[in-house]
């Protein structure tokens, strides 16, 4: 230390570490001066770097499995993560850090169960958000030199760090979202917290190293089906409500945010292609389909945001094939399929869900069906409408605001207490007979009479369901051609019905060892009542 001594012209009182006072010439005590404080300055760094060693070996985190090498941190800053998308200081911030960690995870390729992947994605959310305000900009990388600081004494004192009043969650929404996340977190022992970290590290970076093997998938049209506003404010409602309700609810909102709430649409000239081949093996479901193909090809032609497959009532008697037609058009379009019964439907609750007051409420079957999957085109099948029932809470209501393009728009889930564009959904009808079919229900479908297969068709489906318990099964049991004729032709037995019995014919040859399935008595083989025909 100096101290200049204007007694003494061109001399400096220079204490040493020692505290001794010695007056000496300016340039000797400026040079002991510069090397005292690089020894100074390199003890510090020393320290911070065994502080930091110390860190390491406390939260369990080693150095190869923590820190990546340059070229991964490369990977890593590449990938679509830019903490300048959150709209500080708006309402939308929570929302937008939700939407950009749902988008990275969605990525990720290491598994982790409900509880941790839950709370690795709360911490992310909860990182993104401080750093946004913080610094205004960042990416993957800043998110986890804030996982790993060095200056936190342990994981522990991290996650604690949530605790103090930050700028990122002075906003409503994020100011309630952070108490629930608080909430979750003061449970959490250092071990817990020690491999929570771990956890969270691996979660986030492999997004960025697709797993071998894995295709990026075909870019297909995209349209969005829910607001990331109204997600986050459906997130901030449910951690308000008990465990029970909470956690019926929790994984289908995460999955709703994927995409940022985007989901895609089918190709349609490929689905319309798809569906050509179909109508030359089902001559009974041809003018249905040829409509689907009409729809397709205005849909290929139009914007994604114009996409709508008019909603088709199938009138025919059981066994005709009226729900097979609705799997062909799900394998054509490449969409998953759901099936609702109508006539057995205890409410319009199984559709719009039920409000988190009930006791054991769930989300609405349309709303997860939309939140957990790719697709904003799935395929819905509602049968028997013509058994459509007065009820206390009926159904009528819920249907025709799904079948009508306006209403369908702003689909309202009464479990997230939200609305979504339920519009590009295609309906299947189906219903034994008009009569009984509402009016109103009528009015929003195109009909048709779906005749039963004759012996041709009957025969060719009756030919691929062996062939798929062929491939099933790995046995090569032929069906006797004369078993196969014959089913062709006894069109008084529905086709359900000829399916149990091939499988029955099949199961039958397994267990004794024979390489062909047969019916030995049509005599026996009635339409209703037990089945008495022997099989070999």
């Amino acid at each position: 230390m100096v101290n200049q001594d204007s007694t003494a012209p061109g001399y400096i009182l220079y204490f040493s570490e020692r505290h001794q006072r010695l007056l000496l010439p300016t340039a000797i005590a400026a040079a002991l001066a510069g090397e005292a404080n690089l020894a100074m300055a390199a003890k510090v760094a020393a320290d911070k770097e065994e502080k930091a060693a110390a860190n390491v070996e406390k939260s369990g985190f080693g150095m190869a499995k923590l820190i990546p090498q340059h070229e991964n941190i490369l990977v890593l800053r590449q990938i679509d993560f830019g903490l300048d998308s959150i709209r500080t200081d708006t309402r939308h911030d929570l929302s937008d850090a939700m939407t950009l960690a749902t988008r990275l995870l969605a990525r990720s390729t290491v598994a982790l169960d409900a509880a941790s992947a839950r709370l690795s994605y709360d911490l992310l959310v909860a990182i993104s958000m401080t750093i946004a305000y913080e610094r205004g900009r960042g990416n993957l990388v800043d998110v986890l030199d804030f996982l790993r600081d060095p200056e936190w004494d342990s994981n522990q004192q991290m996650f604690w760090s949530f605790y103090q009043p930050q700028p990122a969650f002075e906003q409503a929404d994020a100011a309630h979202w952070m108490g629930v996340f608080r909430r979750k977190i003061r449970k959490l022992k250092a071990s817990q917290t020690d491999k929570m970290a771990i956890d969270c590290y691996k979660h986030w970076t492999s997004a960025g190293y697709p797993a071998k093997g894995r295709k990026p998938p075909k870019a297909l049209p995209t349209t969005q089906v829910f607001a990331p506003d109204d997600l986050a404010r459906a997130t901030v409602q449910l951690g308000e409500q008990k465990d029970d309700r909470r956690d019926a609810g929790a994984r289908t909102l995460q999955n709703a945010h994927a995409s940022s709430g985007n989901r895609t649409l089918p190709d349609a000239k490929a689905a319309h292609a798809r569906l050509e081949s179909a109508k030359s093996r089902f001559e009974n479901l041809v003018e249905p389909i040829e409509r689907l193909q009409t729809d397709l090809v205005l849909a290929g032609a139009m914007q994604p945001s114009d996409f709508r497959i008019t909603p088709l009532l199938l009138l025919g008697a059981p066994g005709i094939g009226k729900t097979f037609l609705a799997t062909q058009l799900a394998e054509a379009l490449g969409v998953s399929t759901e099936k609702i019964s109508a006539g057995g439907a205890q409410g319009a609750f199984q559709l719009v869900g039920s409000h988190t007051s009930w006791t054991g409420s769930r989300p609405g079957m349309i709303f997860s069906l939309l939140a957990n999957g790719d697709s904003a085109a799935p395929v819905v099948v509602i049968d028997e409408v013509d058994k459509i029932r007065d009820a206390q809470y009926p159904v009528l209501p819920a249907l025709l605001d799904l079948l009508d393009p306006a209403t369908s728009k702003k689909f309202h889930d009464e479990f997230f207490e939200l609305r979504f564009d339920a519009s590009r959904i295609v309906f299947v009808l189906t219903a034994n007979s008009i009569e009984h079919v509402p009016p109103a229900l009528l009015s929003r479908v195109e009909v048709f009479n779906v005749p039963a297969p004759g012996p041709a068709q009957r025969l060719r489906i009756i030919q691929e369901t062996a062939a798929g318990l062929r491939i099933k099964t790995k046995r090569e049991i032929t069906l006797d051609e004369g078993t196969a004729m014959m089913l062709s032709e006894r069109v008084d037995i529905d086709l359900r019905r000829v399916a149990r019995l091939v499988n029955q014919a099949f199961a039958q040859a397994m267990q004794a060892g024979s390489n062909v399935a047969r019916i030995a008595s049509f005599a026996a083989l009635k339409l209703t009542g037990k089945r008495s025909a022997v099989f070999h």
